[in-house]
C-alpha cells in the first residue's frame, strides 16, 4: 500500500509539473531525477489511471457536422460521431464517442447509468477512462447473456462501476429463457422486478441495435432459429433491441422463438434518455426503425453508420 501511494504520489507530481506548470518532459524528468522516458511512460499511466484526463473541448469539424445533420433528420435530442482511422473497425469510433459522453455523463453528479449488451457497448465500457465518483449507480438493463464474441450485460456494468466507483446492481436471470412460460417466472421474480424497475427509471439506458438475417448475432450464437428469423424477416422486422424485433415503421413484431428477460421496448419508449451504440453502415435499417418505435433518443455511432444513415 505504501509503495503504491508513493507511484501514485510521484505520477501526479509528474502531471502536475508537466501540465500546470508547463515543463517539457526532459525538464520534468531532471527536476524529479528521472530519466525521460521513465518521465514519459509515468504520463501515459497516469492518463490511463484517471489521474490526467485530456478534454478536448471541440469536435472534428466533420463530425459535428454529421451530428447536427443527424440530430435534424431524425428529431434527436443528441448524437456525438467517432472519427474512424483508417486501420480501425468503425466498433473502435463509435465506442470512443460513448466512452467521452459516459464520462461527461458520470461528472455531471447524481446519476443512474443502465447498460444492455453487445460488443460495442462492451468496447465503450472498456474505452472510458476512470473517474472517482460518489452518486453514481449502474444497473443491468437486460439478463445475463454472453457468447464467444459478446460481453454480457453484467459485464459491462461491473466495468462501469470499477470506473466510475459506483454502486451496481445486477438481473439476476439470464438474458433469454428457452420458454415463454419460463420467462414469465423470472421476470415475476421480485429481485428480477427490483432491478428491471431500476434500469427503466435510470437517468440513461445504453442499447446495442441489432440486425436481421444472416448478420444476426442472436441467430449466429443460436437464441433464435433460422425458422424463427425467417418469419421475423416475412413479417416485416428490420431489427431488434434485447431481442424485441420491430419493422421499419418502429412496430413490434411478435417473434415467437426468443424470450428475452429485459426491458421492454415499451419501457424503452417511457424511459428517461435512451442512447444507441452502433457501427458500421450494414445498422441504417436497424437504427431507422428504431429511431421510428420511439426508443432512442440519441445516437453514438461511427461515421460510416452516419453517412448511412443521411443518405
Amino acid at each position: 500500500m505504501a509503495e503504491d501511494n508513493t507511484r501514485q504520489e510521484l505520477a501526479i507530481r509528474v502531471a502536475w509539473l508537466y501540465h500546470d506548470r508547463g515543463l517539457t518532459q526532459q525538464e520534468v524528468a531532471d527536476r524529479l531525477g528521472l530519466s525521460r522516458s521513465t518521465s514519459s511512460r509515468i504520463l501515459t499511466d497516469a492518463e490511463r489511471d484517471g489521474i490526467i484526463r485530456v478534454i478536448i473541448t471541440q469536435p472534428l469539424p466533420e463530425t459535428a457536422r454529421l451530428a447536427e445533420a443527424l440530430i435534424e433528420r431524425y428529431g434527436l435530442s443528441g448524437a456525438i460521431v467517432g472519427p474512424a482511422l483508417d486501420d480501425e473497425p468503425p466498433e473502435v469510433a463509435a465506442a470512443a464517442a460513448m466512452a467521452r459522453r459516459l464520462e461527461g455523463i458520470a461528472a455531471s453528479g447524481a446519476v443512474t447509468i443502465a447498460a444492455g449488451w453487445g460488443r460495442t457497448i462492451a468496447l465503450s465500457a472498456r474505452e472510458t477512462r476512470p473517474l472517482p465518483t460518489s452518486q453514481v449507480t449502474v444497473v443491468d438493463a437486460f439478463g445475463h447473456t454472453t457468447t464467444d464474441d459478446t460481453t454480457a450485460a453484467v459485464e459491462v456494468t461491473n466495468t462501469l462501476a470499477r470506473k466510475f466507483d459506483a454502486k451496481v446492481m445486477h438481473v439476476p436471470s439470464p438474458g433469454f429463457a428457452p420458454s415463454e412460460e419460463i420467462a414469465g417466472s423470472f421476470l415475476s421474480s421480485p429481485p428480477v422486478v427490483r432491478a428491471l424497475k431500476k434500469a427503466q427509471a435510470a437517468d440513461v439506458i445504453l442499447v446495442s441495435v441489432g440486425v436481421v438475417g444472416s448478420e444476426s448475432l442472436l441467430l449466429n450464437e443460436g437464441f433464435i432459429t433460422e425458422a424463427s428469423m425467417d418469419e421475423a424477416i416475412a413479417d416485416g422486422a428490420v431489427g431488434e433491441v434485447f431481442g424485441w424485433y420491430f419493422d421499419a415503421d418502429g412496430n413490434r413484431i411478435e417473434s415467437s422463438g426468443i424470450h428475452p428477460i429485459a426491458l421492454t421496448l415499451e419501457e424503452l419508449r417511457n424511459a428517461p434518455r435512451v442512447i444507441g451504440v452502433a457501427a458500421g453502415a450494414e445498422k441504417a435499417p436497424a437504427i431507422r426503425g428504431a429511431i421510428a418505435a420511439g426508443i432512442l433518443d440519441e445516437l453514438a455511432i461511427d461515421g460510416t453508420l452516419a453517412e448511412a444513415l443521411l443518405e
